[in-house]
C-alpha cells in the first residue's frame, strides 16, 4: 500500500510578542528541509501564523514582525473608553471598551498584510478568536487577514473587540490559548505546538496591569489543562515546544526578540531528534 507524507501542523499558541520565538522554530525547520502543512494562530500567535501560512521563510517572517510589532503599539490610549470606564452614566457604558487606542495596531498589521486575504495563503492557515457573547472558540478562516489577526489578537480591556461575521470577537487565548484541537480536526497527524507560560507581575499599579494580570490568569489556568488533556489524549502526535524566559517580557519589548527567537531555535534543537524518528516511523495510508 501506498503512503504518503503526515501532515505536520504548526500551532503558535497566545503570547504575546513571545510568539517571535516561532521564528527560531522556522529556522530550524527550513535548516532540516521540514515543511508544515498547515498553520493555527491564536492572538500573538496568529500575526505570525498568517506571515507563515503566506509562504514565506523565516528571515521575511522577522521583517513583517517589526512591521508589525512597535514599540508604540500599546502608546496611545483610548479616552473614549476611559471616560465610559470612569463615568458611565454620563457617556455610556457598553461592549467597545479597550483601554489602549488599537490604531496602531491596525495600521501596523495594515502596512505588513495589506489586502490579502485567507485565499492568498499557500497553506491553510486558521485563526482562532473568542466569541465575547457566547465565550465560544471561533476559527476564522475566510476574508482579510488584517481582521482576523486583529480580532485573535484582542486582549479584552486592553483593546476593543472586533466584529467579524456578526460576531463580537476577543482574544483567542481567552478561550483556546494553545488550539491543538483546531490542528486535530483539520487532520494534522503531527503537531508542534509552540506554547507559553506567561509569568505574573510582580506588583499591579495601573488599570493595564490590572486587566493584564486578570488575563494572564485566565491564560495560566486554561493552558494548563487543555494541554494536559490532549497531551494524555495524542501524545504520541504532538510535539511540545515550551520557551522559558528568566524575566517577563511585555508586549513593547522589541529589544528582547533576538533572545526571544534564539530560545524557539534551541528548544526546537532539543525536540527534532524526536520530531526525526516520528516523521520516520508515522507512514499514513494513501486514499
Amino acid at each position: 500500500m501506498a503512503v504518503k507524507k503526515p501532515i505536520i501542523a504548526l500551532v503558535i499558541g497566545s503570547g504575546g510578542l513571545k510568539c517571535a520565538a516561532v521564528i527560531g522554530v522556522m529556522q530550524v525547520l527550513e535548516q532540516e528541509g521540514i515543511a508544515v502543512d498547515m498553520v493555527v494562530g491564536c492572538s500573538g500567535g496568529a500575526v505570525f501564523g498568517a506571515a507563515i501560512a503566506l509562504g514565506h521563510d523565516a528571515n521575511r517572517v522577522d521583517q513583517i514582525r517589526a512591521q508589525t510589532w512597535t514599540n508604540d503599539v500599546s502608546s496611545r490610549l483610548h479616552f473614549p473608553s476611559l471616560l465610559k470606564i470612569a463615568l458611565p452614566k454620563l457617556f455610556g457604558f457598553d461592549d467597545q471598551i479597550g483601554i489602549f487606542d488599537d490604531r496602531i495596531m491596525t495600521g501596523n498589521l495594515t502596512r505588513a498584510f495589506g489586502s490579502q486575504t485567507f485565499a492568498d495563503t499557500k497553506i491553510p492557515f486558521y485563526c482562532v478568536a473568542t466569541d465575547f457573547n457566547t465565550g465560544d472558540v471561533v476559527v476564522i478562516s475566510g476574508g482579510p487577514l488584517v481582521r482576523a489577526i486583529r480580532a485573535s489578537a484582542g486582549i479584552p480591556v486592553i483593546f476593543r473587540p472586533v466584529e467579524v461575521d456578526g460576531k463580537l470577537l476577543v482574544d483567542g487565548g481567552v478561550s483556546n490559548p494553545l488550539p491543538v484541537d483546531v490542528a486535530i480536526q483539520h487532520g494534522a497527524d503531527i503537531i508542534i505546538a509552540l506554547g507559553f507560560e506567561n509569568p505574573m507581575l510582580p506588583s499591579v499599579a495601573s488599570p493595564g496591569n490590572f486587566a493584564s494580570q486578570m488575563f494572564t490568569i485566565l491564560v495560566n489556568q486554561l493552558l494548563y489543562k487543555k494541554f494536559a488533556f490532549y497531551n494524555l489524549a495524542y501524545h504520541s502526535e504532538i510535539i511540545a515546544i515550551v520557551p522559558e524566559f528568566k524575566e517577563g517580557i511585555k508586549i513593547g519589548d522589541v529589544h528582547s526578540v533576538p533572545i526571544i527567537i534564539e530560545q524557539g531555535r534551541a528548544e526546537t534543537i532539543k525536540h527534532l531528534p524526536y520530531l526525526k524518528n516520528m516523521l520516520a516511523n508515522h507512514p499514513t495510508p494513501e486514499g
